[in-house]
């Protein structure tokens, strides 16, 4: 419960920063460069090398691609009825489609399940990040007026992955695990490593705003509704129904109901979708997340 009283505090004082104008208005790029570059390696770090590997994370990073895959086909058939733009289509697709496993994730992970099972997290992260560097920006490129040529389009996915500094800190996690899990080591990342929770819910109050709520009901409703209701329940249906029971699975399933991706909201601006629409989304379902976490992990638990 202090945990989770953490997270409501940093996520009002960020908003509070905001609404009072005591940070500028991309201060928040200042603290998600200290996450992403900083912050979020040092959990790769720290728990990739703990991990025991098995069958059970194929599950955990299969996850975010099928959730996403769905949120393709679920907008594909709501299309019919709506009658979208292409670019508000692919926005709902987006912002709806990816989890936000790690500003979000990590810290209700630790209130709910204990730090330890931070290890199950950093996977579901980082498949979260595969697919919105694949997949998400190969669906963006696609439907933005001007169209990059293949080659184009093939290399910048190729950069944007390689380049993360989350997913090199991985791939260091995984060669040098032997050497990383001395206690210096150790020691070292945790500090770095326990300032994420604080920062990125710090960072996302930051960003909080609900510009569109009354010109957008319609679509919003639909995209809270995947993102945190039907989406998790599908995942958990599938766990239950395979038998696969236990903290590990839970926490697999857990991360598939948080809110949507703050970063999701970056690349649908910059392929010239609707942020404003996506903004809006990523900030009320951080909010209805953080409530539904609860009922979330009370039925997860119990059905696994």
């Amino acid at each position: 419960m202090v945990n989770f009283f953490i997270i409501v505090v940093c996520l009002f004082v960020g908003f509070l920063f905001r609404r009072f104008k005591l940070a500028t208005r991309d201060s928040y790029k200042i603290v998600n460069n200290w996450i992403i570059y900083i912050g979020l390696p040092a959990i790769a770090l720290l728990y990739i090398p703990k991990i025991d590997w098995n069958l059970g994370y194929l599950f955990t990073a299969l996850l975010p691609f099928f959730i996403f895959g769905l949120s393709y086909l679920f907008f594909q058939i709501i299309q019919y009825r709506m009658r979208f733009s292409s670019r508000t289509l692919t926005t709902l697709i987006i912002v709806s489609g990816l989890s936000n496993t790690s500003f979000v994730g990590f810290p209700l992970i630790i209130s709910f399940f204990g730090s330890e099972q931070l290890k199950v997290g950093v996977v579901s992260d980082q498949a979260t990040f595969f697919v919105l560097s694949s997949f998400a920006v190969l669906l963006a490129t696609n439907t933005r007026t001007s169209k990059l040529d293949s080659s184009h389009k093939w290399r910048l996915i190729l950069k944007r992955i390689v380049t993360f500094p989350p997913f090199l800190a991985a791939m260091i996690a995984l060669v040098f695990q032997d050497i990383l899990q001395h206690a210096h080591f150790e020691a070292f990342f945790s500090s770095l490593a326990a300032t994420v929770s604080p920062l990125a819910l710090f960072s996302i109050g930051l960003q909080l705003h609900f510009q569109r709520i009354h010109k957008e009901v319609k679509a919003i409703s639909i995209s809270l509704f995947y993102k945190l209701l039907f989406a998790p329940a599908v995942a958990l249906l599938i766990a239950f129904a395979m038998g696969w029971k236990g903290v590990f699975f839970q926490v697999s399933v857990f991360e598939m109901a948080m809110p949507s991706l703050v970063a999701s909201g970056i690349v649908i601006q910059n392929f010239g979708l609707n942020s404003k629409l996506a903004n809006t989304i990523i900030g009320l379902s951080i909010l209805l997340g953080l409530i539904l976490s609860f009922l979330w992990h009370s039925v997860i638990i119990t059905l696994l």
